[in-house]
């Protein structure tokens, strides 16, 4: 079935979920620049905590440096490391995950250097990654794989997901990172993993408790077999549902019971594959919305 506006006003809409992963307001923070990349934003109040570093930053009232001493990504990672242990021992941000991110202007652009993951957000720098649609049979027949989160994730416990998820660390190409959390999360195949198709790109800004959170997600679809059952291998997940398309979109449109960026893949796939179609009242806000661009 076709969603399009109607009469009734749902408990909440598509919309509500992409301006969530929309909103904030930047007259709080302060731009963080390497040279000439303006490489993330960081809130007034910890940017003055930076000062504690000497020369390691150049700390003003509308901006902060880097050191432009620290002239290799090498030399930037190993300062950014100190700084992150010595905020995170101080309580100012997330204690470390032990996963390296590159620290990018925008996707594809070098790597200024290396950051600690739970960083990233305090720091305002912006995160890739990708979200895995699972889906079986084809057009009207279609379903889709969900998953429920694990209880014990620190964030969104016991919420529905996408049937696989996962950031890009540092060292990893896009397929490596893909074959990597299939196997993971999902207990699929590398020789299934890689039919995968990235199908969209999904960008996000949202202000949160730790930060800014910068994100851009490559959406993929895979089509699984029928007799295909994804396996939970490492306890990221606590099971997984196989649903049809209409229930997925009634969830979405109706509730917050996906993880908040869920909602925008489970949207962009309903667009993609004609279920919202442009008869739907928001549909230029939700195309808009998903692919908004980092400040």
């Amino acid at each position: 079935m076709r969603r399009r506006g109607s009469g009734m006003q749902p408990v909440m809409s598509f919309l509500d979920h992409v301006r969530r992963c929309n909103a904030y307001e930047l007259s709080g923070f302060v731009p963080f620049r390497v040279g000439e990349v303006k490489l993330g934003w960081i809130r007034r109040g910890l940017s003055l905590e930076l000062r504690r570093f000497g020369s390691r930053f150049h700390v003003f009232e509308d901006l902060v440096h880097l050191d432009p001493s620290l002239r290799t990504p090498d030399a930037r990672t190993e300062a950014m490391a100190d700084t992150v242990a010595v905020l995170a021992a101080d309580g100012l941000i997330p204690p470390p995950r032990d996963e390296l991110y590159p620290a990018i202007e925008r996707p594809g652009a070098e790597a200024q250097f290396e950051i600690d993951r739970a960083a990233c957000t305090s720091f305002g720098i912006a995160n890739r990654g990708f979200h895995l649609n699972g889906l079986v049979g084809a057009g009207g027949d279609t379903r889709m794989w969900v998953a429920r989160r694990a209880l014990n994730k620190t964030t969104a416990p016991g919420a529905l997901d996408n049937m696989v998820a996962g950031g890009h660390p540092a060292g990893l190409s896009a397929r490596e990172n893909l074959i990597k959390e299939c196997a993971e999360e999902a207990g699929i195949p590398e020789d299934l993993a890689i039919t995968a198709v990235p199908a969209s790109m999904i960008s996000y800004t949202m202000e949160v408790e730790d930060g800014l959170r910068r994100h851009a997600f490559w959406s993929y679809d895979l089509h699984v077999p029928e007799g295909f059952t994804p396996v939970a291998v490492d306890g990221e997940v606590d099971s997984f549902e196989l649903m049809e398309p209409d229930h997925v979109a009634a969830i979405v449109e109706t509730s917050e019971q996906f993880k908040y960026n869920c909602n925008l893949v489970v949207i962009d796939w309903l667009m993609r594959s004609g279920r919202i179609d442009p008869e739907h009242t928001d549909y230029l806000a939700l195309s808009i919305g998903l692919h908004r661009p980092w400040p």
